[in-house]
């Protein structure tokens, strides 16, 4: 995933990054941590089970929001995906 690009979607979004790992070593396997407000949410991309997939973290909990097959994604349209999940998430 290209960080740069991620950045400016989350934050063109509303949210803070407080956290990106990227392992190329393990599929090209992604994920972050984001914050709006006060709630907590975690992006993961799973590249070798090809799911996309936002959750929101309560403390040791955590709550699926969106999952998607993301297997036949190319970046644009994983980044077009994250950004659609993350207004979803601002206008509830």
């Amino acid at each position: 995933m290209n960080q740069n690009a991620l950045y400016t979607v989350v934050e063109e979004s509303g949210f803070t990054i407080l956290m990106f790992a990227d392992h190329p070593q393990f599929f090209g396997n992604w994920r972050a941590d984001i914050k709006r407000s006060q709630n907590i949410y975690e992006l993961v991309s799973d590249h070798r089970e090809g799911w996309l997939t936002l959750w929101l973290r309560n403390g040791e909990n955590a709550t699926k929001l969106f999952e998607t097959d993301s297997s036949i994604f190319s970046e644009d349209q994983e980044l077009a995906t994250i950004k659609k999940w993350l207004k979803e998430t601002s206008d509830k």
